[in-house]
């Protein structure tokens, strides 16, 4: 199979060509994806097979990443939807020939003139082609209206008219090209160029969202046409590429963007019956030329396309059920007698603790325990205090025990994302006893609260924030937080609180 990657994989064009990969050559191409977002913050990422979230293209580290995902997924073909990425992976980068990867992008003898559209522009004046007049900023008049548009822009970004007056307040005009304003309706030639044969059919643009044309008039036009493949046979160009066409203020076609890339609006030409997409893939699976060209039809009827936008999901989070720890899972009962007895005994106090959590399940602490065994208060209060020290000390954690249901319980939930939320003061200590007891692999995620009053508060504004359904647990302060969080609790009978403090 082939190995293709997609770069900027969230485009309009990177859509339409992972789409018609899967759908027409599904057992011929892997599809690995490259964008800044997440995976599933972009349309493709139901047709990628593999996905990397990268830095942007100016970053620094960019170029270094995307080899690094060449070399590791020994990638075949690179393809670039922007300009900037065609820059840094044209095709006879040795970077990429030494590992064996092509790119579908602009030659490096191209890539000098198409640096931006002001060098683009005086190269094609240079050859005859015909480009709106381009005015310096002495020659503006103020009340006059111009077109601008950045040197370096990337589709309709930052064009737009204005008046002389307008662009004169423009501190770096410099960056833009101020040109006479052409009339429309704007055409897109979409071309497709291999061994010399050029086809191509026009796109007229009806309508516009956010620069990306949606409603379109697709046919021949062969003046129109042969502006195109008179500029593929002026220019090294690569397979695909598309010229936009206006008339100028004389009233003959002028180039007004050329574009050595994909267009965003190739899926409205697909629509229509022009499939490039197919005409690539041919070619990177070595098919000959007669085949590559049967989805590009010489002649084309005219049609109305209009791009209808849907609703694509592209991610399914699980629903998500918060465990607590001590007394549901983890049997940590001997271990709140050990510590008591320890620090009983540091006092040479003689007292059997058999009771004790008998006694605390009645939602007794501590303190009430010790009163009810005649200790005195000023005393009590000082051994619970180092209790508290003691009872997360890495030498009594080694008491805990797993309950005999504790993996039957989480495997119940395996459909579900599953939270710790657990009240605990040593952090640490927690993560290398789950790593112990092998509870890690099992949680999507480990939430500790401090221990204290505060606990069901803090619980249940975890329970909000990741907007889980469930909560199961042993003692009041679970079940507190579960219905301050508005959800369902589930109770462990064997833990720290009887079911007649919990109220069920």
């Amino acid at each position: 199979m082939v190995k293709i990657l997609l770069l900027s994989a969230g485009t309009n064009a990177c859509y339409h060509f992972a789409k018609t990969l899967k759908e027409k050559f599904k057992t011929d191409f892997i599809i690995v994806g490259a964008d800044i977002n997440e995976r599933y913050l972009i349309p493709t990422a139901n047709y990628l097979d593999v996905f990397y979230k990268v830095p942007y293209s100016s970053d620094p580290n960019y170029y270094n990443t995307i080899l690094d995902i060449c070399k590791k997924e020994k990638i075949d073909y690179i393809f670039s939807s922007f300009d900037l990425d065609q820059q840094l992976f044209y095709p006879e980068n040795k970077d990429l020939l030494k590992i064996g990867c092509k790119s579908l992008s602009t030659g490096a003898s191209t890539l000098p003139i198409y640096k931006d559209k002001d060098t683009m522009n005086k190269f094609l004046n240079n050859r005859g082609f015909i480009i709106p007049i381009l005015y310096d900023l002495k020659d503006i008049e103020e009340k006059k209206e111009y077109f601008i548009k950045p040197k370096n822009g990337v589709g309709s970004n930052g064009a737009k008219k204005l008046i002389g007056k307008e662009i004169k307040t423009i501190k770096n005009i410099k960056d833009f090209l101020v040109q006479e304003v052409c009339s429309e309706p704007e055409y897109t030639i979409e071309c497709f160029n291999y061994n010399n044969e050029c086809r191509t059919i026009v796109r007229q643009r009806i309508a516009t969202k956010a620069g990306v044309c949606v409603k379109t008039k697709i046919f021949n036009q062969s003046e129109l046409e042969n502006i195109a493949k008179n500029f593929a046979h002026t220019i090294k160009c690569p397979c695909y590429f598309n010229v936009q066409v206006m008339k100028n203020s004389k009233g003959n076609f002028a180039i007004t963007d050329i574009n050595l890339r994909s267009a965003g609006g190739m899926s409205l030409a697909f629509a229509a019956g022009w499939d490039v997409v197919s005409a690539i893939a041919k070619i990177m699976l070595g098919k000959k030329e007669k085949d590559i060209f049967k989805t590009l039809p010489k002649k084309i009827p005219t049609q109305y396309v209009i791009r209808a936008y849907t609703d694509i999901i592209t991610k399914t989070e699980k629903q998500i059920t918060a465990f607590d720890l001590d007394g549901t899972l983890l049997d940590s009962r001997k271990r709140h007698q050990i510590v008591l007895n320890d620090i009983l005994k540091k006092y040479k106090i003689k007292l059997n603790t058999k009771d004790l959590i008998a006694y605390k399940r009645e939602g007794k602490n501590n303190i009430d325990y010790l009163l009810s065994k005649g200790i005195a208060e000023n005393l009590a209060k000082k051994i619970q205090k180092e209790w508290i020290e003691n009872i997360e000390r890495e030498k009594y954690l080694i008491h805990d025990k797993l309950y005999r249901d504790t993996f039957s319980l989480l495997k119940k939930y395996k459909d579900f994302d599953r939270i710790l939320l657990t009240a605990r003061n040593n952090k640490k200590g927690l993560l290398k006893q789950l790593k112990t007891l092998k509870l890690m692999p099992y949680f999507k995620e480990i939430c500790v609260v401090p221990t204290g009053k505060e606990a069901s508060n803090n619980k249940a504004r975890i329970l909000k924030e990741k907007n889980a359904i469930l909560m199961i647990g042993d003692t009041l302060s679970d079940y507190i937080a579960s219905q301050k969080a508005g959800i369902d609790f589930v109770y462990h009978k064997n833990g720290f609180h009887s079911e007649k403090i919990i109220g069920r």
